[in-house]
Parts: structure tokens; sequence; C-alpha cells
């Protein structure tokens, strides 16, 4: 090879690490606090996506830790680490949890860079687990060469899996009951997101995470088999698992890369053949823009106040933050509902249209749960969005 080339080459490698760090950079953190952003965006860059990671201990504190150092051993395989980390989900078992979370967040973040971190109350498929978490981070590297590695280290499947830059695909929830047993829901329920996946054209290469709510925890595994079997075992992308409340054995919701789906707009939904089209919420919606934005999981302001007044109250909040980050109603893409007050559920359902547009509402998951992360709160609720057309 001729030194002419070799240094071209050279050259073209370094612009190629330079133009990835420049997207790994752009980065903002918006209205950080403590151990978290209200709001964190990022542009241009593959997002490293991990399993849900549980880790070791007799005691909260040692676990949290411990769990944290699994998140960034996970990310970091993934070409990530924690300290670019966009968004932290954090699974307690108890809401008193939730405090002691924080504030290793906290201590972990100190400086500028802080994720958008939400929680949940759940039990965890690992009966000795207190908490768990999963996160997405920004990766620095070619996401096709990362995701060619082995991965394995989730409970089922890979312990992550990169989103390549381009177009990405938030299923909602699907549920199907089957003969009624958790394993037959699961294993009608993937079926049924295979067809979707043919639907859009897309494969079960490109799932990038699964995520179950399931009841009862104590009987996970049997989902996991189907979940494992439906994506020829070890192939299958990262996992995650909430308990919830539901006649429902399992509803099942994916995250998709879609790189060739590059033609059309910012957001877009659609409704996949046999399956009606709802008013607040999308069976699909489609991000084409560069930009992605997380939300940290919103609360309402006065969790003493009338079930409408507290619902009202936190969707003002999501317009602050649309705001903030530069969106609108009408480029929501993902909406994840954590309930555990009957009254608010209902309400929840009769207010959301006074806010989502119809035509474009996000894909959504709403699950009734143990607790929303913190004591006397009823909801909670996160959001993935991309900004308003320029």
């Amino acid at each position: 090879m001729s030194p002419y080339r070799m240094l071209t080459m050279k050259t073209t490698l370094i612009l190629l690490c330079m133009a990835t760090l420049s997207l790994a950079a752009d980065i903002k953190c918006l209205e950080p606090k403590g151990g978290a952003s209200r709001l964190i965006s990022v542009s241009g860059a593959p997002l490293t996506h991990t399993a849900q990671v549980v880790g070791e201990g007799a005691d909260l504190q040692t676990q949290i830790d411990s769990t944290l150092a699994r998140v960034d051993t996970a990310l970091q395989s993934g070409g990530s680490s924690l300290a670019k980390a966009m968004k932290l989900n954090v699974y307690v078992t108890q809401n008193s949890a939730t405090t002691a979370v924080e504030a290793a967040l906290a201590t972990r973040f100190k400086g500028e860079h802080k994720p958008a971190v939400s929680f949940v109350t759940t039990a965890l498929p690992d009966a000795n687990s207190l908490v768990a978490m999963d996160a997405v981070g920004v990766a620095d590297g070619d996401a096709s060469k990362i995701n060619a590695a082995d991965g394995i280290g989730g409970r089922v499947g890979k312990a992550y899996a990169v989103m390549p830059v381009g177009t990405r695909v938030y299923i909602s929830g699907q549920a199907e009951k089957g003969d009624g047993t958790l394993a037959d829901a699961t294993k009608q329920t993937m079926a049924s997101l295979g067809r979707t996946l043919e639907f859009l054209g897309l494969a079960k290469k490109d799932v990038i995470q699964v995520k179950s709510f399931l009841t009862p925890m104590a009987k996970c595994s049997e989902a996991e088999k189907e979940i494992s079997a439906f994506f020829e075992d070890k192939k299958a992308p990262p996992c995650v698992f909430v308990e919830w409340t539901s006649a429902l054995p399992i509803e099942i919701e994916m995250i998709v890369a879609a790189p060739a789906m590059s033609d059309g707009p910012a957001v877009e939904v659609r409704t996949p053949p046999g399956m009606t089209t709802p008013a607040v919420y999308s069976r699909l919606t489609i991000a084409r823009h560069p930009t992605t934005i997380y939300t940290s999981g919103l609360y309402p302001v006065d969790p003493e106040a009338a079930p409408e007044a507290q619902l009202r109250s936190l969707f003002t909040n999501l317009k602050q933050c649309l705001d903030l980050g530069g969106s609108d109603w009408m480029h929501l893409v993902k909406a994840t509902y954590y309930v555990n007050d009957d009254e608010l559920n209902k309400q929840h359902n009769l207010v959301r249209p006074d806010y989502f547009s119809p035509r474009r509402p996000p894909a959504a998951s709403k699950a009734v749960v143990a607790g929303t992360g913190r004591d006397g709160q009823g909801i909670t609720m996160d959001f993935i969005v991309v900004p308003g057309e320029p």
C-alpha cells in the first residue's frame, strides 16, 4: 500500500473519530438537579440500550452501588458508559428505596452531565433484589460492529443492543390472552409482535429492546422462555420486566431500529392490519428526527388535589418540558404511564384527549403497578419526544 493511501486512510479514520466524538458530545442536559436532568437530548448518535440489571448484596445501599456498577459494565460492553447515560429507568421493590437511589445518583453524577431518571415500584424477577435498572447511553463506534459481538449477559439474551443513527420505531404494548397462562399469552403476544414487524418490513434482528408488563412476577421465567424461543434463544435483545395488575397475563412493547425507513415526516404513526386505531395513543410511532429527547419521570404537583387537578398539573409539567426541549404535542413519540390509583387511572383516560392530537398521539404503555416510586403519588409518566418541525 502506498504511503499516500495509508495517510489518506489514517486521515479518514481520524475524521471519522472526530465526527463520532462530536456526535457523542452533542448532548443537552436541561434543568439538571441532584443526579438527574428534567430532560436530556442527544442528536445523531447511536444509543446503547441495556437489559434490566440487578446488583448483589445483603442491603439496599450495597445493591444500589452494585447495580450501578453493572449498568456501567453493560453500557461499556455496548460502546457507552454510565458517564454518557441518557436515561435510567429504576425499578424498586419499595417506594422508600427511591431516596437512597437518588442520593447515589447525585453522588455519581456530580458534573454537568445528568441523565433523565424514572422510577417504578415493582416486584423483580430475582426475588432477592431490592433495586434494578436499565439504561440508554450514547455509544461510540459502529453500531453494527458492536451489535455483532456476543453481548450475552442479560437474564434473557443480550445485556445490550445499540440503536444505530437513523429511524427508530416504538411499538406500543401488545397483548394476547392465549389460553390464559403466562406462557401461552407470551407466546401469542410475541407472535402478534412478529406480525407487526412483518407489516413494517422489519426483522427480529432489528429489535433493540423488549419490555414486558406481566403477572405474576414469580412466573417470569415462563415469559422469558417464550421470548427466548421467539428470538431463537441467545439472539434475544435486552429484556425488561415490570409486574402489573391486570386481567391479562402480559403486555409487551418493543423498540426497533429501522434505518431503511428514512423517508417521511419527523414522526409518523401507523396501525397494523387487524388492529383498531385508538384515540389517545398510537399502535406504533416512527421517529425520523435525528434528535431524541428523554424526560425524567413526571409527577402531579399536589398529590392531595382532586384527581383531575393532579392530572392537569401533570400535563402542564409535560408542556413545560416540551417547550424547554423545543418540541410540541405533535412530536410526542413514546409514553410510559405507571398508576396505582383507580380514580387517577380513570381520569387519565378522560384528560389525555384534551392535550394529545388525535392524529398523532404517542405510542404508549400504561400499567397498574405496586407504586410509582414515591409515597403518596398515584401516577407518574415519562416520555420520549423529538423537536418540533423547523
